[in-house]
């Protein structure tokens, strides 16, 4: 993988000999004579530039290396995490339709199932996911998406991925997959046979923590009709800077990705022994439910955890403000660590409360991101907060 982020679709005698790609930071690409862009416009020339919202040279060179190291034919980047899930999903159904969702899903991807998608006559039922058998009993004639997110971003639970594609090829469903967490480091669907896999590449692909970013990857069929509709009109679009920047931050990503799956182990290890922890949720340790699943569908758990301490909601906002390393922050996959509390805000929405009982958050759990700070110093950042718990 790590040669070919560096070396995938970028040949001798490209831009110019420059070895650092450059930003093609322009609106239109102009045709060179009026039969160019009458073969254009008739589907004759599909890599030829033309305007920046359908493709650009800098978004096109990282949308190949994504494609590449996710193991699928095609990628189409967008303008964030959110607009990738959202024209996913509205590219495979229509009103009438029928989604199955795992419960346990990113906040704003259960708020478009919940509060949008239903608004345009499409039914989601939500289902815990850890077996097949949830699948199936929710499976109706109309369905035609099932939407997973494996691992889960707080609660850390999986869905087993080839079961699930296989019941939904036989089904004819489309399969679309959240792999942000997992990342193609540990993680590739589409060998699996899910049909489509989303990325905020805002998190661990950039990994600097500068820049929004999303991404689909699947078919070459499936890319080139989300390309022509829902990344065409929807206008969710990656800039050519943005995605500099995360071609930039892509040339570490093995790296990084190698050092995440160390340091997220070992601080999951350390906490589950601690006295005052009671319980630690990360798939790569034996004490995970799903560890069997996660061995074999995973190669690493990242650096994202979750912490439930004994000592309740009192304990858990005493240990959170009690840090000094890690920042009060809700995202996760970059340089630096973050803390975070699920319940945030919980009284802001009423919608909240549902999203968290679907996904079995309590009020004594931490959300961890560990960052690139000295494996050490983060433990002596802990472990100073929880003695004061």
């Amino acid at each position: 993988m790590e040669t070919t982020i560096i070396h995938h679709a970028e040949n001798k005698g490209d831009f110019w000999d420059s070895i650092v790609p450059p930003i093609f930071e322009t609106v239109n690409f102009y045709f060179h004579d009026t039969k160019e862009a009458e073969d254009y416009f008739s589907g004759n020339l599909p890599e030829k530039y033309y305007y920046t919202r359908g493709l650009n040279p800098t978004v096109h060179l990282l949308e190949k290396k994504i494609a590449a190291i996710e193991g699928t034919p095609a990628c189409k980047c967008f303008g964030s995490g959110m607009a990738a899930v959202s024209a996913a999903i509205m590219a495979n159904v229509q009103a009438g339709d029928h989604i199955i969702s795992i419960a346990g899903i990113y906040k704003n991807a259960y708020r478009f199932l919940n509060e949008v998608a239903i608004r345009f006559g499409v039914e989601v039922t939500f289902v815990d996911g850890n077996c097949i058998a949830d699948f199936e009993a929710a499976c109706k004639s109309n369905t035609k998406v099932i939407y997973l997110e494996s691992p889960s971003s707080t609660n850390h639970s999986l869905q087993d991925l080839t079961a699930v594609a296989e019941f939904a090829k036989q089904k004819k469903i489309t399969t679309i997959i959240d792999n942000a967490m997992a990342t193609p480091y540990n993680q590739r669907p589409y060998g699996l046979g899910i049909d489509l896999i989303i990325h905020s590449a805002t998190k661990y692909i950039n990994g600097h923590g500068d820049v929004l970013a999303g991404a689909i990857c699947g078919s070459e069929q499936a890319i080139k009709e989300l390309l022509s509709r829902e990344h065409a009109l929807f206008g969710g679009i990656l800039g050519p800077f943005e995605a500099w920047l995360v071609l930039r931050g892509l040339r570490t990503f093995a790296v990084r990705m190698n050092h995440y799956n160390q340091v997220g182990l070992e601080i999951a290890s350390y906490l589950e022994e601690h006295p005052k922890v009671n319980r630690v949720y990360y798939p790569m340790l034996p004490s995970h439910p799903q560890h069997e699943l996660a061995k074999r569908q995973m190669s690493g758990g990242s650096s994202l955890l979750t912490v439930e301490l004994k000592a309740g909601k009192k304990g858990a906002l005493t240990f959170m403000d009690s840090l000094k390393l890690f920042r009060n922050a809700a995202s996760w996959g970059s340089f630096e660590s973050l803390a975070w509390y699920p319940l945030t805000g919980v009284g802001a929405n009423s919608n909240n409360y549902e999203w968290l009982k679907l996904r079995g958050l309590n009020e004594s759990m931490v959300r961890l991101a560990i960052g690139m700070e000295d494996v050490n110093d983060i433990k002596e950042d802990i472990e100073s907060a929880l003695q004061k718990c």
